[in-house]
């Protein structure tokens, strides 16, 4: 799962940098997303559509004069299906954020075909 992992690791690396590039080069041109409903209502199709989302996200990041963001992952787990790989994980920020990726190898690199991310809020203890 070396693959799996490294372009799971090469996207939370990048995203935490607001590294719009990087972050696209782990993306099928033909990939889907969808993004949790306060960024974005409907599906995203296609890497420049799922680009433009990501780069509003970092715009309104960085209005805050941040220039990075940090990402703990918890609660990783990947499931792998020959070809195809599920990655699940959760990120506490304020929100419990629930992400999944599906990947899809190419020759010998994995590359995200889609992106599900949705936040519920963290019930106060």
């Amino acid at each position: 799962m070396d693959g799996i992992q490294g372009t799971l690791s090469r996207f939370i690396t990048t995203f935490s940098k607001l590294d719009l590039e990087g972050m696209m080069m782990c993306f099928y041109n033909d990939a889907t997303a969808f993004f949790p409903i306060a960024h974005r209502t409907t599906v995203l199709d296609g890497k420049a559509e799922i680009g433009e989302a990501f780069s509003n996200v970092i715009s309104k990041i960085r209005a805050t004069e941040i220039n990075s963001i940090r990402l703990d992952l918890e609660d990783v787990k990947i499931q792998r299906f020959g070809d195809a790989a599920i990655a699940t994980f959760h990120i506490r920020d304020g929100d419990l954020s629930r992400r999944t990726l599906v990947l899809r190898r190419s020759h010998d690199d994995w590359l995200i075909q889609h992106l599900h991310a949705s936040n519920a809020p963290l019930e106060e203890t």
